[in-house]
């Protein structure tokens, strides 16, 4: 069964191509993750290179089409798409939190896709 896989800034920032190695499942890259990714880009170690790797395959990506609308990674993998936090979150979830909006990019994933492993 398909899954849709919702990734946080560590994911890229230890290996900027993972997003490759989840097959033909779908990718979810909360906005906030861009964010927080462009703020490492400057760093001289293994973590700027990933940022700036990163940085260049979805610039890439963009170059095709909308990553807000989804682009096929290649034949047989899955779509990779960058989504904006939703305010509606569960009551114990900050909004103002990185982290929570993170968090609210997953729930609201879940919710939209009930048949789907989020």
């Amino acid at each position: 069964m398909k899954k849709t896989y919702v990734l946080d800034t560590n994911v890229f920032l230890t290996n900027a191509n993972s997003v490759y190695e989840f097959k033909n499942n779908d990718i979810v890259v909360p906005l906030k993750v861009l964010d927080e990714i462009d703020n490492h880009k400057k760093r001289q170690d293994s973590v700027g290179f990933n940022a700036r790797l990163i940085i260049k395959h979805l610039d890439g990506l963009r170059a095709k089409g909308s990553l807000s609308k989804g682009l096929r990674l290649g034949k047989g993998m899955g779509i990779l798409r960058v989504a904006k936090a939703s305010r509606d979150l569960p009551k114990d979830l900050d909004f103002s939190i990185p982290d929570h909006q993170i968090l609210s990019v997953a729930f609201h994933e879940n919710l939209e896709n009930e048949r789907r492993t989020v």
